[in-house]
């Protein structure tokens, strides 16, 4: 029986690989050029390491590769610090900066409107009935980071076990610090805003509703995976634990 409908929200934007066969006309890449560059850029496992046992209605997942739309990047290049190393919504640079694909301005609107949008509507929704049921949303934006640094980051040094993302005006001091203290309280090595910030907001609540609050949480792949294979290792229950007790935070942190 699935569990009951929460004030929580988990957002799981990167861990698809799915592209279509239709899709595939604009890559300029081969076969294993792509592969690889899926490999390091999936947050591979991270549905099911952050949203074991929870109610599926609880979860917005998206439906295909990052490598073919973005879900977490803002739509207008000109608002998206990533498109300037060519990742914004819709990649067409690969992480070492060579071309991965060539996209009409009209091929691109076309990739948005079919995988771009839907996703933020259902996002949109999402928060919306549990605004009207619970008065508030709390959204864990899930994902996860290779130990070898992307073009992306905001931070080069060292990274951390376990980055906390923020937003201005949707992670209040008290979800950072119940964020901060959780990760810390495990043992871990904690970054906040690094190596990546920021943290999905749905786009009708954007800046205008703090009672949508967010947090994104990033683990490192290798605490929980082999990045060589992608494939799980021991590691995977302890993270998939130490998660599965942090939405239990957030639920309680939701209620008060």
């Amino acid at each position: 029986m699935a569990s009951p409908l929460t004030p929580i929200l988990i957002h799981i934007p990167h861990d698809s690989t799915v592209i279509p066969p239709a899709e595939l006309v604009d890559f300029v890449v081969s076969e294993e050029a792509l592969l690889r560059e899926l490999m390091r850029l999936t947050d591979w496992h991270t549905g099911d390491l952050y949203a074991e046992g929870a109610n599926p209605d609880d979860v917005v997942r998206a439906e295909v590769s990052r490598l073919l739309v973005d879900v977490e990047r803002f739509a207008d290049d000109r608002l998206e610090r990533c498109a300037a190393v060519g990742m914004g919504a819709t990649y067409v640079k690969t992480c070492a900066g060579n071309p991965l694909r060539e996209l009409s301005a009209s091929r691109r609107s076309e990739l948005l409107d079919r995988y771009y949008w839907p996703h933020h509507r259902r996002l949109d929704e999402a928060a919306a009935a549990r605004l009207a049921r619970f008065g508030r949303c709390v959204i864990l934006d899930a994902h996860s980071f290779p130990s070898v640094r992307l073009p992306t980051q905001v931070d080069f040094s060292a990274p951390p076990e376990i980055g906390i993302g923020t937003q201005s005006g949707h992670t209040s001091p008290e979800l950072r610090k119940l964020a901060e203290d959780f990760f810390r309280g495990h043992g871990f090595v904690v970054g906040v805003d690094v190596p990546f910030s920021g943290a999905i907001v749905p786009n009708r609540f954007f800046g205008v509703e703090p009672r949508v609050q967010s947090v994104m949480i990033e683990v490192r792949r290798d605490l929980y995976m082999d990045q060589g294979t992608c494939e799980r290792h021991d590691g995977f229950a302890r993270i998939q634990a130490v998660l599965t007790e942090f939405r239990a935070e957030l639920a309680r942190f939701a209620a008060t």
